[in-house]
């Protein structure tokens, strides 16, 4: 069945989601930045997968795999408040040069009805401009298709519609010096969803009628031009009147009509016509009493040998002026976000950033509660209690973590169901999430007598004890025979900034090859003391692990702290790549984003 998304509906998206940042259960919306490695499309590095180039970064993928990706790229985040989001229209400047045609408000544009500019609906139409003292006019009459004239910018601020240049133009608003500096683009501007206090016109007030037939009187002699006044407006309103001119002999326009217009503009219009047999009826009233004999002086009972037609154009729901957001197509929501320095240091201000996004009502980090703060740091962070060297921003980093022996000789192994668990002899120094591969060993039962072995993630029991999880089919039983031991997989990490005055290594773990997991893509937390190198710099550090205060709003547990946001939670519902930008410790960074509904 034929069907059509309404640009009604548009806007109602537009206007809900604007709505929902200050509305009572308010969501959270969060401004992102992140992807510190460049993109790029071949050789051996791990940034194949992301495709493209610095140069032409490539088009983000919508899928639930790309979106896990955005969380391991991300840096940090910033809420966007409800006063740094507006509706908003594409921009149009005012051409006074008198080279520059712009289209005329109409409200049925369509494929077989074209603007001047041959847009077919209203919204892809240049039926509004700004001009540069940022006041916003709609045009309701473009002079028959013809170039703005006169070389002067209009500057009436009235409700009434005026005309300049030979163009009808309904002021709308004026942008704010606020609107200019937080929501004015190149591209865009933004639009308010109420009328400027006496601005707004009557709803289904009638301004223009353009003729699209001239047609031609019967019997015309007259030779001045008459101009016929008091011709109703029919339709479902009230109250509309309209003055015709018909063209004298001496002429060019030899009984034509050649001008409409709108006398008495009425009210609750919501479809409209100009009857011919009114014009005439007027006409015979006001230049011969009507007469019953009618002579050539007059519009005879034929009236027209060639019937004129008219447009009778009908204004917005609710009047001009009185939703400019809507009356202007404003299905857009432009979102500003400045990011300060280092916003109270959750924003590196050492590495660039090649991703925008936004996300929605994201979680603490560890929690299933929504997230509030005004901004928060999406690395992780280790305090180093020693180094040697510097580390490096972009470069890899990694942490060997040794193994210990085993209890009960080198079979310091139990089982019990499907949970393996492996004693060691002295601290193992191991967290929940680390990976270990198991070997050697065996077991004289049956079933699965090597099942425990093989690369498995890890769950830390107590200080010498952890254990992992088989599935059932490879639950060994028996007596464990045979030596039994264990490797740590490295954990590894990509640097996105070295603070060397608090000694403070900030870094990522991204799901790419060589920047936080394993050969199969596991993700592995660093954990206790184990040195951590730099694999460009070969700097090394060792972590403090009795750091447990916060430093420059970095909290530290053990030495590590995690990101503010749970990674994976909310939802990301907007994501651009960008060029590379880099920050700067003393720049602020203004980020506009439109998204269009």
């Amino acid at each position: 069945m034929p069907a059509i998304i309404t640009s009604k509906f548009r806007f109602h998206n537009a206007e809900q989601f604007k709505e929902s940042f200050s509305e009572t259960a308010a969501t959270n919306y969060y401004l992102f930045i992140g992807r510190p490695g460049e993109f790029a499309s071949s050789g051996t590095t791990p940034e194949t997968l992301t495709g493209g180039s610095d140069a032409a970064p490539p088009s983000p993928a919508d899928n639930r795999s790309s979106e896990a990706f955005h969380w391991d790229d991300m840096l940090a985040a910033k809420r966007i408040q409800s006063t740094g989001v507006t509706h908003a229209i594409p921009r149009r400047d005012l051409d006074i040069s008198g080279s520059t045609t712009y289209d005329m408000y109409k409200p049925d544009y369509s494929a077989s009805k074209t603007a001047t500019s041959g847009a077919n609906t209203l919204f892809d139409s240049t039926f509004y401009f700004v001009t540069s003292a940022y006041r916003v006019y709609k045009v309701l009459d473009n002079n028959g298709g013809t170039a703005i004239t006169g070389g002067t910018e209009p500057t009436s601020t009235d409700a009434a519609p005026f005309t300049i240049g030979g163009y009808t133009l309904k002021y709308m608003y004026t942008l704010s010096t606020t609107d200019v500096q937080n929501f004015l683009t190149p591209d865009f501007m933004p639009a308010p969803t109420a009328a400027e206090s006496g601005n707004a016109l009557a709803d289904g007030r009638l301004d223009i009628v353009n003729i699209t037939n001239a047609g031609v009187a019967a019997s015309w002699t007259t030779t001045a031009d008459r101009v016929v006044t008091n011709v109703p407006i029919r339709g479902d309103g009230t109250g509309g009147l309209c003055s015709v001119t018909i063209g004298g002999t001496s002429g060019a326009n030899d009984g034509q009509i050649t001008a409409v217009a709108v006398t008495a503009n009425g009210t609750g219009y919501t479809h409209a016509k100009l009857d011919n047999s009114d014009i005439i009826h007027q006409h015979n009233i006001q230049f011969t009493g009507e007469a019953t004999n009618p002579s050539m002086t007059v519009l005879n009972n034929a009236g027209f040998s060639t019937q004129p037609v008219f447009d009778v154009i009908i204004g917005p729901d609710g009047g001009h002026g009185s939703n400019p957001a809507k009356e202007l197509g404003g299905h857009f929501a432009l979102m500003d976000v400045k990011l300060t320095q280092t916003e109270s240091f959750d924003f590196s201000v050492v590495n660039d950033f090649r991703q925008v996004g936004i996300v929605r009502n994201p979680y603490s980090y560890g929690t299933s509660s929504v997230f509030s703060n005004s901004t928060a740091r999406q690395t992780f962070a280790v305090k180093l209690a020693s180094n040697s060297g510097t580390f490096q921003v972009d470069e890899k980093i990694s942490q060997s973590i040794p193994a210990v022996a085993l209890q009960n000789g080198t079979a310091g192994i139990s089982v019990s169901s499907s949970t393996i668990t492996i004693n060691t002899q002295s601290a193992h120094k191991l967290v929940t999430g680390q990976i270990v591969e198991v070997t050697g060993g065996n077991f004289s039962g049956a079933n699965n007598k090597t099942g425990h072995q093989g690369r498995h993630y890890i769950t830390k029991v107590d200080d010498d004890s952890f254990s992992y999880v088989v599935t059932s089919s490879r639950t060994p039983t028996g007596d464990i025979t045979g030596s039994v031991s264990y490797t740590v997989v490295s954990p590894q990490a990509v640097v996105v900034e070295y603070d060397a005055t608090n000694n403070i290594l900030f870094y990522i773990q991204t799901k790419y090859t060589d920047q936080g997991t394993g050969s199969t893509g596991e993700k592995i937390p660093f954990s206790d003391d184990h040195t951590i190198t730099g694999a460009v710099s070969n700097a090394t550090g060792v972590p403090k692990t009795d750091q447990n205060a916060a430093i420059n709003n970095t909290a530290f547990t053990g030495g590590y702290a995690n990101p503010e946001m749970q990674p994976d939670s909310g939802d990301v519902i907007y994501i651009e790549n960008r060029k590379p930008i880099s920050r700067a410790s003393d720049q602020t960074e203004d980020i506009k984003l439109i998204v269009e509904f």
